[in-house]
């Protein structure tokens, strides 16, 4: 697992117009809290904050004003509807000796049979899935095998099975399904339909030609 420090200062002042002129200098605002500890809001570069969103590693260091590291997660993102930039970030200070829950990503390795032979479609439902483990075991992305997958077929997430980790939810939930391909064919009667809606532009064309006539 990758060592990521991310630097943060603390801030003092709070609230919408405070956020909006930080932003305005691509820095993002945060919160980060810890159990039993108080919330501590924060500034942090925005370029800084997307290359650990997108490191592989879930778990990184965060240090406040050049002072002690901690361990933390990211535990929520809000991000800008048009701009797809973070404009709120939610940190979680952590235990290496305590359980978390945490959201890994889902990798699928290769190209189902049903695809690659059977002419079928595979369908990634499940992008992220919970999981729970110490922090130092927390999986940098779970990855699932699909090659043997044929029409009809489909991972769950009781398939997931990774040392010292423990998969949250509904264990039956798909993660990938392999369907067929539907093809939609053109009835008589829709033909006929369509036809019949072209005729009086037709004859409407054709109506005003005799009246240039006249």
């Amino acid at each position: 697992m990758a060592e990521i420090v991310i630097e943060a200062q603390r801030r003092a002042t709070t609230g919408s117009a405070e956020a909006r002129r930080t932003r305005r200098k691509d820095q993002v605002p945060g919160i980060f809290y810890q159990r039993g500890k108080e919330s501590q809001p924060f500034l942090v570069d925005g370029k800084v904050l997307l290359a650990v969103v997108h490191a592989e590693s879930a778990l990184f260091d965060v240090r406040f004003d050049g002072e002690a590291i901690q361990k933390c997660v990211v535990r929520e993102i809000q991000w800008d509807p048009i701009t797809q930039r973070p404009i709120h970030v939610d940190l979680m200070g952590v235990s290496m000796t305590e359980k978390i829950s945490v959201a890994v990503p889902v990798r699928l390795l290769g190209v189902p049979y049903g695809v690659k032979t059977e002419n079928g479609i595979m369908q990634h439902l499940m992008r992220e899935v919970d999981v729970e483990c110490l922090p130092s075991d927390i999986p940098d992305s779970i990855e699932l095998d699909v090659t043997e997958l044929k029409i009809g077929d489909s991972l769950h997430l009781s398939d997931i099975h990774v040392d010292k980790v423990k998969v949250l939810g509904d264990l039956e939930r798909p993660i990938v399904t392999v369907t067929a391909l539907r093809i939609v064919e053109e009835t008589p009667a829709a033909a006929a339909e369509e036809t019949a809606s072209a005729e009086p532009e037709v004859i409407g064309k054709k109506a005003e030609a005799e009246e240039a006539e006249e």
